[in-house]
């Protein structure tokens, strides 16, 4: 773990910098992954360690208030979170992973995020509801910034009891704000604001925005 420098987000996900300033996810269950790119932007200090010198961030989160300017495009369809949900663990011992794939599309100059979750339940609605008006994905960002992405309209799962899992499509849309935040920031955490609770779910791709939005954008 040396090798990683030090940690510089202090949650149960932390975040190190190696050597060469690619970041890396550590989860609290001893895994960890590559955000697989480096902070843009990033001011850095020199920390002295036992095996070497190794790059710290000092400020990671960088909102670039240029002009924001859409083209029209589709990206590619991606896994953001997979992992286990706290309240199906509770019953389930394998079925009990939840998954979210993001499609972003830029159309008549909006930024629509559509989401694909999976629950491995056929009976989704009896433990998380519905997706309605007051329901969001909150993202946290390293350096400390938190984003709420809402939806606004409402959703209903689609359960295939036979097959063991249930489905929800919904979309929401990005503003200015969000998108100048996020096409420069690293998502460590997202928790998910259903009608009936809100669980955390493992990120697994950290740079998301990072390498999307440079796709629909001038």
């Amino acid at each position: 773990m040396l090798a990683f420098g030090i940690s510089i987000v202090a949650s149960a996900q932390q975040t190190a910098l190696t050597s060469d300033g690619k970041v890396v996810i550590l989860y609290d269950n001893g895994t960890w992954t590559y955000a697989d790119v480096k902070l843009p932007n990033t001011n850095t200090k020199e920390v002295q360690k036992k095996d070497g010198t190794v790059a710290v961030p000092t400020n990671v989160s960088v909102v670039d208030n240029s002009p924001i300017s859409l083209k029209e495009g589709t990206v590619e369809k991606m896994a953001f979170i997979e992992g286990p949900s706290k309240k199906l663990s509770k019953y389930f011992k394998h079925k009990n992973i939840v998954r979210c794939d993001f499609t972003l599309t830029s159309k008549d100059g909006k930024a629509i995020l559509k989401t694909e979750w999976k629950v491995m339940n056929g009976e989704a609605y009896s433990y998380f509801g519905f997706i309605n008006k007051e329901s969001m994905i909150s993202l946290e960002l390293i350096g400390g910034k938190k984003i709420d992405l809402l939806y606004t309209k409402d959703f209903e799962p689609k359960e295939y009891e036979k097959y063991g899992f249930s489905t929800y499509s919904a979309e929401l849309e990005l503003n200015e704000e969000q998108i100048r935040l996020l096409r420069n920031s690293i998502v460590y955490k997202a928790h998910m604001t259903w009608s009936r609770r809100t669980e955390e779910y493992k990120v697994v791709a950290p740079s998301y925005f990072v390498k999307s939005l440079p796709q629909i954008l001038k």
